[in-house]
């Protein structure tokens, strides 16, 4: 179903689930107490409500048939599991799992964001990267040792996300390391996306000129099969009105 036809409370629930489920990871994964590790469960089971509302308003929509529902099914699954309270070290078995959960969320993120690419939300993508590079500025600050202030925790996001890698700053632990790995994947699609609004944007006002262009084009071919039909009157009184009219369509069809 298009998130158009939707109210725009409803709009933000699946970007908003999505959204929370990254300090949801993180919290379970890497939380200092074990209260924090509660915290990023709860934060699991909101993701898993919101999805659920989701669900329900797509499937009451368009029934089982539309084409996210079985992405969302998953996403909403993987949350419930995730809820479930578990305490680091993780197994191999759950590390592959996590992952692939975080694997899915992101493609649903990037399929979210591909809707964005059209010239006139431009100025949300940017917002939204901007926005993206202030959290991920925070979660570094959070997550590696090796970050003492905010500024530098922004800096290692907007390195690791543009891929520049300089060496001044580099993730350390497992947690910034696997935060980092996500941070490239949605760099690059941020990126893709600023790109291909740029590109269209560019692409739409060369359509618009190309248009404009044609439209004057016709104008004046018009105005010039009008002269030639007067011309064909004021040369050929004798044969009529009507001959001159059917050798003036003749012309218009040329």
């Amino acid at each position: 179903m298009k998130n158009s036809i939707l109210p725009w409370p409803l709009k933000i629930l699946m970007p908003g689930a999505l959204l929370l489920s990254i300090p949801a990871f993180y919290l379970v994964l890497a939380g200092p107490e074990l209260f924090y590790r509660h915290v990023g469960s709860g934060l699991y089971a909101a993701v898993a409500a919101m999805v659920a509302a989701d669900l329900l308003i797509r499937t009451r929509a368009h029934g089982w048939h539309d084409g996210v529902v079985a992405l969302n099914l998953v996403i909403f699954s993987g949350a419930v599991l995730s809820a479930w309270p578990s305490n680091p070290p993780w197994s191999v078995a759950e590390w592959i799992l996590r992952m692939a959960y975080c694997a899915i969320v992101f493609l649903r993120l990037s399929m979210l964001l591909g809707a964005y690419v059209v010239p006139r939300r431009l100025l949300h993508v940017v917002a939204l990267a901007i926005a993206v590079l202030a959290v991920a500025g925070a979660g570094f600050f959070w997550l590696e040792p090796r970050v003492h202030s905010y500024a530098d925790g922004v800096w290692l996001a907007f390195i690791t996300g543009a891929t520049v890698g300089y060496g001044d700053l580099v993730p350390s632990t497992p947690a910034s390391r696997i935060f980092a790995a996500f941070i490239v994947l949605l760099g690059y699609a941020l990126f893709s996306v600023v790109t291909a609004s740029i590109s269209a944007m560019l692409v739409g006002e060369d359509e618009k000129r190309l248009e404009r262009e044609l439209h004057a084009d016709m104008r004046m071919l018009r105005r010039e099969i009008s002269l030639l039909h007067e011309e064909l009157r004021s040369s050929h009184p004798e044969s009529g009105s009507e001959d001159a009219d059917s050798a003036g369509k003749e012309l218009i069809r040329v």
